[in-house]
């Protein structure tokens, strides 16, 4: 049967070779997938690689950073072939390397009697070629056996009982660990329990609960980092609140951007918001607001196609502006709506991040100042090596001094609501999700 493995560098920089036992069988940063990358880069499940026989089949599981395959976005299903290259929101690279059944069993017979193997079983081995001491003991001519076949036979002999004894070995029942071959492979249990845990080579473990062991290049003393046993197959209820802000904040700028289904929050982003985020966490009067909104969502999305605008993007710039206090969200948003439009026109609306520009210069649309964050950009991207991408955020502005302290408050906190708005109970809001498109 074809195996896959999966061969990587790891944070260390330390080779590591995987191979992939489950037919589903997950990549992410979550400790519970069957491999944990620690990167920031990778989503908490990035990559779902399933078997169908000897047919192995990648897709993305809706990652933040996205998945390449041989430097194409892996946008849906594909077959892995042998050599494939696979890219996890460039935290990290995979090499594929497929091995069949038949390749495993030549690669672990001894060389010496690779030959062997291919004779068939009436072919007797020839000596003919062998030279004789003298011709004076060459029998032959005469029918006889060449006195050196008795020097050699024992050596064939003992060869031949060693391979067979490898084979018995590899092949046996009572064995409980697969051999790796090379220093990069991965010591499986042949135990039904299939849950990936580290440990060096040295500590096969003897535990009612197998686990596989990664055996690294480089120093040998290095730590093991064994998962917790007993893990759980299902994902917990109680995730951290980054975690939960990372996942709904994503959902939410996907849905406010024109065209930008990879947006997401770094770590340290998630962790700046989750101090707005706990001062709505709770709130009796955001989640009748939230109520408010799914009411008349009907009339937000013809309001929203009115102006180009996505029905999300307006909702919430209504729900921030109302803040704490309980008011008509649909006549909140279209006291706003000319304003953002305009906004909009200058600024952009393709990216989230033009989105969460928008909102910050929301106070100078008001006041008739539609091209001040727009000429603003443009002087900043002479001034500044960092590219437009970076340079048109609101976190790049903020740090360097560029826009308000109000402004960045009013950005963060329609940010804050709308990741609330894509699950409202993970934020203790007793209200439903609001998706208007």
């Amino acid at each position: 049967m074809t195996e896959l493995w999966l061969k990587y560098t790891d944070e260390n920089g330390g080779f590591q070779r995987v191979l992939v036992e489950r037919d589903k069988f997950v990549v992410g940063r979550h400790s519970e997938n069957d491999l944990s990358i620690p990167s920031e880069k990778i989503s908490r499940e990035h990559l779902k690689i399933e078997r169908f026989g000897d047919v192995f089949i990648a897709a993305d599981c809706n990652s933040s950073n996205g998945s390449t395959l041989n430097g194409k976005d892996l946008n849906e299903r594909a077959t892995l072939k042998n050599g494939d290259s696979l890219n996890l929101g460039g935290g990290l690279k995979i090499e594929v390397e497929l091995v069949s059944g038949e390749s495993n069993s030549r690669s672990a017979s001894p060389a010496g009697f690779a030959g062997n193997l291919t004779k068939s079983k009436n072919e007797t081995p020839s000596f003919a070629n062998i030279p004789t001491a003298s011709k004076s003991n060459s029998s032959a001519d005469t029918g006889g056996i060449p006195m050196s076949f008795f020097y050699l036979a024992p050596l064939f002999g003992i060869g031949i009982l060693l391979f067979l004894g490898i084979i018995a070995f590899i092949f046996s029942g009572n064995s409980k660990t697969k051999i790796a071959e090379t220093d990069n492979e991965i010591i499986y249990s042949s135990d039904p329990d299939d849950t990936p845990t580290i440990e060096k080579e040295t500590n096969l473990t003897t535990d009612k609960t197998p686990k596989p062991t990664i055996v690294k290049s480089g120093n040998s003393n290095s730590d093991s980092t064994p998962e917790p046993e007993n893990t759980p197959t299902t994902a917990p209820k109680n995730l951290p609140d980054t975690v939960k802000i990372e996942q709904n904040s994503a959902s939410f700028l996907r849905r406010i951007a024109q065209n930008d289904p990879k947006a997401f929050l770094t770590s340290e982003q998630a962790q700046i918001l989750n101090s707005k985020i706990k001062q709505f966490s709770g709130s009796a009067v955001l989640a009748d607001n939230i109520k408010s909104a799914k009411t008349n969502a009907a009339e937000f999305q013809s309001l929203a196609a009115a102006k180009n605008l996505k029905p999300q993007f307006l909702a919430v710039a209504a729900l921030a502006k109302l803040g704490s206090q309980r008011g008509n969200v649909l006549q909140t948003a279209q006291s706003m709506t000319e304003v953002l439009d305009k906004l909009s026109t200058q600024v952009g609306s393709e990216l989230a991040n033009d989105n969460l520009l928008v909102i910050a210069a929301f106070d100078q649309g008001a006041a008739g100042e539609f091209l001040k964050m727009r000429n603003m950009l443009q002087q900043l991207s002479n001034q500044f090596p960092e590219s437009s991408r970076t340079i048109r955020t609101i976190w790049f502005l903020h740090q360097k001094g560029k826009i308000s302290e109000a402004q960045f408050e009013f950005a963060l906190r329609f940010l804050a609501i709308g990741t609330i708005t894509q699950n409202p109970k993970d934020f203790n809001v007793t209200a439903e999700e609001l998706k208007l498109n």
